[in-house]
């Protein structure tokens, strides 16, 4: 977002136009006064050619540019959390059962276990250097758990992803309705939404299904959410480690019949949000920075490019003026 350090100044940008419209007004009360109305068309000025009207135009080009340089433009270049973070939180469910540990997804390193994929996606929407929402990390297999509650701290979640992959849970299953309680939990405010970030291979068992889609639509209704789905994992069977007999893949049809329970639910293949900016891909905006929180923020400062162009067509309408005068 551009900030101004005089934004006042750019109300002088108006000011050409309202000359222009006195000079109209004063010439059409001076032509009114010297010719009855009938013969006002026979002493309109003829129009302007293309050279003439082209010198008021750099004219008003290299006002507002210099408009724009007084005003000052300038964007953060550091902003402290507290001061740049959105009302908004994100919250991303990690699928810790059985079948994550399958060696068939695709990661930045290559073919991986499912839920090594899982962590190193969600690692790479953090950068140190951006500015980010409270996010929250949630882990479930047979039960769901609190890995990180949501912060700002983008260097504590990069922390936590980092050694997601060695994780193992107390309990075996995969319980996506207990990772919806879980977030259910925290407390709602009727502005704030909560982006819940699914990382799952959808392998959930079918007698489950029908209490997951009616966990799903009772989260929604209960706060402001939206719900995006990552599929993870290949479409062909695999088997489950430390399970011979068992095989598993990547339930993208029934992810994508979640997805359409509710506009706001959507189905993504991690493939496409690699390295993707958090913030970046769910659309949220950070709130604006207010004035007495100004001396908190490192700026940097544009006010000298717009400078650097009105000054270059100052040069040329100098040189213009000149060759006519020569020509002349």
């Amino acid at each position: 977002m551009i900030y101004w350090r005089e934004p006042l100044l750019l109300w002088l940008m108006l000011l050409p136009l309202a000359i222009v419209a006195v000079s109209i007004l004063k010439e059409k009360t001076r032509q009114a006064k010297l010719v009855d109305p009938e013969l006002l068309p026979w002493i309109q000025p003829t129009k302007r050619s293309r050279q003439d009207r082209l010198t008021p135009l750099l004219v008003l080009s290299a006002w507002i540019l210099l408009v724009l340089a007084l005003a000052g433009p300038r964007t953060p270049q550091f902003t402290p959390n507290d001061l740049s973070s959105a009302t908004d939180r994100v919250v991303i469910l990690l699928d810790y059962s059985d079948s994550m540990r399958a060696i068939d997804a695709v990661g930045p390193q290559g073919v991986v276990p499912r839920i090594t994929a899982a962590t190193q996606l969600a690692n790479s929407w953090l950068d140190q250097d951006e500015q980010i929402v409270e996010t929250g990390l949630v882990a479930y297999s047979g039960r769901a758990h609190w890995i990180l509650k949501p912060t700002v701290d983008s260097n504590l979640i990069q922390h936590f992803l980092a050694q997601g992959d060695e994780l193992y849970l107390p309990t075996l299953g995969s319980n996506v309705v207990d990772a919806l309680a879980t977030i259910k939990s925290l407390t709602s405010v009727p502005e704030r939404k909560t982006h819940i970030i699914l990382l799952t291979d959808g392998d959930v068992a079918l007698e489950k299904r029908e209490s997951l889609e009616t966990a799903l639509l009772d989260l929604h209704a209960s706060m402001p959410m939206t719900l995006n789905l990552i599929g993870m994992g290949g479409e062909e069977p695999v088997q489950v480690p430390g399970h011979p007999t068992a095989a598993t893949r990547l339930e993208s049809t029934y992810l994508k019949a979640l997805a359409s329970l509710h506009q706001d639910f959507n189905y993504r293949s991690s493939s496409e949000l690699l390295r993707q900016p958090l913030m970046e891909w769910l659309s949220i905006q950070s709130k604006r920075i207010t004035p007495e929180n100004y001396d908190r923020v490192l700026w940097f400062e544009w006010f000298s490019i717009p400078l650097l162009l009105a000054v270059s067509l100052i040069l040329l309408l100098i040189r213009r003026s000149q060759s006519r005068r020569s020509d002349g």
